[in-house]
């Protein structure tokens, strides 16, 4: 799931770029409409998974927005660089963090 989520939501974000505010609204309606009424699609497999997987993938694209974007399900969603994006890369002056995944 991370990564048709990676693949899909910068095509959502640059195609919300120029949205107006009514055009936000719309899209935040209709994913939320969607992953509500077919979350079981979603997770298990569907008529209407191809369907449900676009529109949360949308669906962080539009939270994305936000201040700071917002992680879940192992994918960070930002449109604006900020203190603690997981996609900086740390300087080479920098020191390793102490919360690695090894």
């Amino acid at each position: 799931m991370a990564d048709f989520l990676a693949g899909l939501i910068p095509l959502f974000i640059a195609e919300l770029a120029s949205a107006t505010d009514e055009q936000i609204n719309q899209a935040r309606d209709a994913a939320l409409e969607q992953i509500a009424n077919h979350g079981d699609d979603l997770q298990f497999g569907g008529e209407h998974r191809r369907s449900s997987r676009t529109a949360l993938a949308r669906a962080f694209a539009l939270l994305a927005r936000a201040e700071g974007g917002v992680t879940a399900l192992g994918v960070h969603a930002c449109t604006a660089v900020h203190e603690g994006c997981p996609g900086l890369k740390p300087s080479a002056s920098a020191s390793p963090s102490s919360d690695t995944d090894s």
